[in-house]
């Protein structure tokens, strides 16, 4: 602890020039400069949004993004990242140093503190981390008492840090005691069945261990919502409680569906609050449709209509319905418009004719970069055969300079386009709620799945099958 609070006086000065931003109230800004200066972009994750802000020939950059509450984003510079704290009506300035990012930030603003404080928590989370497979197999007398001792250091750095800055406001320090307890009871939650995949036996765990650990926490706090900590810990809960109820109600198993059936009734037996109880439903009934569709959907999506009263969750969770319909197995697939590398505008219904394999992916997803290797692998392997490789790039009008940088530089074989910035079609009809994304689109032009396994997967042997069957 002694490096840590030495850092913390080392720090204290920056903070003298916080000042208010001018911002509106529902947007944020992020700007700064890289030294030296370097050509690119610095990306941002934060929520459900996604933007980059170019950087200038001086280093420098900005960008304002609107953001509905407190949170911790993701900043990406090629393809290494940081998070940074974020709040709506203030600003955060970044000096970065461009050759050891991320581990050379100073950070200004009125959100500087806060900043300060996460680098700090950062540099002890290191000083106190193992490796998971370290972790998870200590016997349990050994986990809990490492897994508390690093707790109680993490709040004694928050209590330290928020009486030293004053500036530094309640509700930061609620999120952060919210993170701190979360992941803590994260790793209690997950102990006892990453033990057992790791040693391969069940861990002889304290009677009462689960209830040692949950009767400290509050779930049915709805401000807990803007940790993505706590949302981790809920999805986590909800599967270790609907594997309970599935052991202690066997005659579930006889149902449809039955783990969704479980995860329904335990968020209805469970959650009193209805902003929490709301959120759950809506992951619950998403996660149900991402993994078996909209077959005998119906009596799920009662329940969700009738519970949840989140009108934004209900017209998600409509819309989603309504898209998937669409684009269901055997439906003809939507048209859309999209421009090549020489900015001609194409159609897809185009392409049709032969079985399409389709990824959909951004330049600045660093997982989408990571697979367009093995794309590209897969359609050398099926060279001269029924089947067409598309890449269509959601990258955005501002950032299609550098879709283009990246295709011209690897020479790409597989056809090549970026969406049409003014088509809804993509957007409102594929449900891409993520990405990379694949698709496989039979040569009569109907769809044949919207979540193909990925080009790291066993897709080959799929699409050898398609072209043998002339599909």
């Amino acid at each position: 602890m002694k490096r840590i609070a030495i850092l913390l006086l080392l720090v204290a000065v920056v903070f003298a020039g916080c000042r208010k931003s001018g911002l509106k109230p529902g947007e944020t800004r992020i700007s700064g400069v890289f030294t030296p200066a370097v050509p690119g972009y610095l990306s941002i994750s934060a929520g459900p949004v996604l933007d980059s802000a170019r950087i200038d020939k001086n280093g420098k950059f900005t960008m304002d993004i609107p953001l509905s509450g407190s949170m911790r984003a993701m900043i990406f510079f090629g393809n290494r990242l940081a998070d940074v704290y974020l709040e709506p009506g203030k600003e955060v300035t970044l000096a970065i140093n461009s050759i050891v990012f991320p581990d050379d930030i100073s950070y200004g603003g009125e959100l500087g503190p806060m900043n300060y404080y996460l680098t700090l928590s950062r540099k002890l989370e290191q000083q106190t981390s193992i490796a998971p497979s370290e972790l998870f197999s200590k016997e349990p007398d050994a986990f809990i008492r490492f897994s508390d001792s690093v707790r109680q250091l993490r709040i004694k750095l928050l209590d330290e840090y928020k009486s030293k800055y004053k500036e530094i406001d309640s509700a930061f320090v609620a999120q952060a005691r919210v993170e701190m307890d979360f992941t803590w009871a994260n790793q209690h939650l997950q102990y006892p069945g990453k033990y057992q995949l790791l040693k391969g036996t069940i861990p002889a765990v304290p009677d009462g261990y689960h209830f040692d650990y949950l009767h400290r926490l509050n779930l049915n706090t709805s401000s807990n919502l803007n940790s993505s900590v706590f949302q981790d810990f809920l999805q986590n809960y909800l599967d270790y409680r609907q594997a309970v109820y599935l052991d202690e109600h066997p005659n579930t198993a006889n149902l449809i569906f039955p783990e969704s059936v479980a995860r329904f009734r335990v968020i209805h037996e469970e959650f009193t609050d209805q902003t929490v109880i709301d959120y759950l439903l809506f992951t619950a009934i998403d996660d149900h449709l991402a993994n078996f569709g909209t077959t005998r959907l119906e009596s799920f999506l009662t329940d969700f209509r009738l519970s949840c009263k989140n009108q934004n969750y209900l017209k998600a969770i409509e819309t989603t319905v309504s898209n998937m319909e669409k684009v269901g197995l055997g439906k003809l697939a939507p048209d859309f418009t999209a421009y090549t590398p020489e900015g001609k505008k194409v159609n897809l219904s185009e392409y049709f004719g032969q079985l399409l394999y389709i990824g959909f992916w951004a330049s600045w997803s660093e997982w989408s970069l990571r697979e367009i290797p093995y794309f590209e692998q897969l359609r050398k392997e099926f060279e001269g055969q029924a089947v067409k490789f598309l890449m269509i790039s959601l990258d955005f009008e501002k950032d299609k300079n550098r879709w283009a940088a990246i295709i011209k530089k690897n020479n790409f074989g597989s056809i090549q386009l970026i969406q049409d910035p003014k088509s809804n079609v993509l957007k409102e009809s594929y449900y891409l709620n993520d990405f990379p994304r694949y698709f496989l689109i039979g040569s009569n032009g109907k769809i044949i799945s919207v979540y193909a396994p990925r080009p790291t997967e066993n897709v080959a042997e799929t699409i050898n099958r398609l072209v043998i069957t002339g599909r």
